[in-house]
């Protein structure tokens, strides 16, 4: 009877971890296949932004409908376990909204892109889709080494249990048997595996060539994104301050309001100036972090 019982325990554990970690498995190879397109942005080569618009669509419609919510199951059995890992299962489980959150941000600018509605600038792409599947890896990292560990080991058999009573039956559209026909050309991307061509390094890029031509390249359209909001919020300045004399019922009325609305408008540029320009620096930075590693290993070499 006592056998039984722990071979349920065991069972219900392992229906619950096996889903979890087998879908950590498919995140991963999606990542080194969205890998493999933003390594395109910083060559000379032209990323397919079909394919990273599906893969982010996928990501919305499969983990962040399915997987995370069942991670969050898990998590908030895990909190109420005072020797466990509550700050870190917190943290979890606010960046599953962050995130859910960030991969619809990407989704509508990769179809924005596809659609023409926006210009390509190569290395903000870049540098918003890195920090993006790195703030996943780690995600991951910390689920399968500190969090996993500590609920197979202090979870309950009830808990247990209950958790995976509500375990659905769910065809995976990507990965599993019967795939999907919008997510047909990504499946077969993913089993051909990813192109080797494109993740070999050329003497330039390793001196730091094309490093040096991407961060004038992101410092460049950084620049045109500034000028675009200068102009935009000029052209905010001009409205709101003929909507105020219009409706005022005197000149003291509308310089008071006035004073109120410029400033908010000012504090609104100023915020969205620090964003850019903080935004620009990261894709600046980032071609020179890139290559550091290789740059070093071929001078040693050399």
């Amino acid at each position: 009877m006592v056998s039984t019982t722990k071979e349920n325990i065991d069972a219900n554990r392992q229906k619950v971890m096996q889903r979890l970690r087998s879908e950590h498995t498919y995140i991963a190879t999606l990542r080194e296949a969205m890998s493999v397109e933003i390594n395109k942005l910083k060559r000379r080569t032209e990323p397919d932004l079909v394919m990273l618009r599906d893969m982010l669509r996928y990501l919305m419609e499969y983990p962040d409908v399915h997987h995370h919510p069942l991670e969050d199951q898990l998590f908030a059995k895990l909190v109420t376990h005072k020797d466990g890992v509550r700050s870190e299962v917190l943290e979890l489980l606010a960046e599953h909204k962050d995130l859910a959150r960030e991969s619809l941000h990407l989704y509508h600018k990769l179809d924005a892109l596809v659609l023409g509605d926006e210009k390509l600038q190569k290395n903000l792409l870049r540098a918003s889709l890195t920090d993006f599947l790195e703030l996943y890896g780690e995600h991951v990292r910390r689920e399968e080494t500190i969090v996993f560990p500590a609920a197979e080991t202090l979870l309950s058999p009830e808990e247990w249990r209950d958790i995976a009573r509500k375990l659905h039956t769910i065809d995976d559209p990507v990965f599993g048997m019967n795939v999907s026909e919008q997510y047909a050309r990504l499946r077969r991307r993913i089993s051909e595996g990813v192109d080797t061509a494109v993740a070999n390094v050329v003497i330039s890029e390793l001196l730091g060539l094309y490093a040096l031509i991407d961060a004038f390249g992101a410092v460049s359209e950084g620049a045109e994104e500034l000028i675009a909001f200068n102009s935009q919020q000029l052209r905010d300045f001009k409205r709101e301050n003929r909507i105020l004399f219009s409706d005022s019922d005197s000149v003291a009325e509308a310089m008071s309001n006035a004073i109120k609305v410029n400033r908010r408008l000012i504090e609104k540029g100023w915020s969205q100036h620090f964003e850019i320009m903080k935004k620009t620096a990261r894709a600046a930075y980032l071609p020179f972090a890139e290559n550091a590693g290789a740059i070093v290993s071929f001078n040693v070499r050399g």
